[in-house]
């Protein structure tokens, strides 16, 4: 089991904030030495912290909670700035050196040392694996969602008029045509559908749609929108609402692919 050691101001732990960190690294399988750094006590951080640093024996590496009671000042940033310098002499610049933050990162309070190393914030739902693989010496096991093949975004509008959003469909590989949007018949009237092209990201003001019909599904539970342009990873649709549907049914018009999408309203 990988050890490391974790310092932190003590101001960092009146509520116990610093402890929950440790006690979640142990969790994810790290052994996890615990030092409290009080800067006014006098005494440099590298004298009460080098002989655990430079003994492979007592750590594998160095976690330093980063905050602004612990380098909000200059002698703070100073002190670590040393025993960072300090502790890759002795252990090489391969011994991990990490900086914990806990919410984003503030540049501005990143030691020289770290910036050009590891600094992780626990707004990352990955920073126990990213800390412990550092530790191991390995690439972190992180698993990334999948996406789906489409993008859908929400985009506020002020045109003017009724419709307050537009929601842009387009696929992320292939074309769509021709497209259909269709939503629950029963919620026409307050959405106000409209449909519109143009390039992706791009809320467009007015456009030439072609081959272009509207009406009810065969079951006459869906509110059916069809047009022939070409929508590609380059060129959207926009679907103008007044509000939001609850349910929203996007692709090829009579084929596949066709997705549907619940909006939580």
């Amino acid at each position: 089991m990988a050890t490391l050691w974790l310092t932190y101001a003590w101001s960092d732990n009146k509520n116990s904030d610093v402890d929950y960190i440790a006690q979640e690294l142990v969790r994810s399988g790290i052994n996890v030495k615990l030092d409290r750094w009080n800067i006014n006590a006098g005494k440099r951080l590298w004298e009460q912290i080098g002989n655990f640093i430079q003994n492979p024996e007592e750590c594998d590496g160095w976690v330093l909670y980063a905050t602004q009671n612990s380098l909000g000042s200059e002698s703070c940033k100073e002190e670590f700035a040393y025993a960072i310098d300090r502790a890759l002499y002795n252990r090489g610049n391969s011994f991990p050196v990490i900086g914990l933050f806990p919410t984003t990162v503030d540049k501005e309070l990143i030691p020289a040392g770290i910036k050009t190393r590891l600094y992780v914030s626990t707004a990352d739902p990955n920073w126990k694996e990213r800390i412990k693989s550092s530790l191991e010496g390995r690439a972190p096991n992180i698993n990334k969602s999948s996406l789906e093949p489409y993008l859908l975004e929400i985009h506020n509008v002020s045109t003017g008029g009724d419709h307050r959003f537009a929601i842009e469909v387009r696929p992320r590989a292939g074309t769509w045509s021709p497209f259909l949007v269709a939503i629950p018949n029963q919620e026409k009237e307050n959405v106000s559908p409209h449909i519109s092209f143009g390039a992706c990201g791009r809320v467009p003001t007015g456009v030439a749609l072609f081959n272009t019909s509207s009406g009810l599904s065969e079951d006459e539970k869906y509110w059916c929108m069809t047009a022939s342009n070409e929508a590609s990873p380059t060129q959207s649709y926009y679907i103008l609402c007044k509000t939001l549907p609850r349910e929203l049914i996007f692709g090829i018009d009579h084929g596949q692919p066709q997705y549907t999408v619940v909006f939580n309203k």
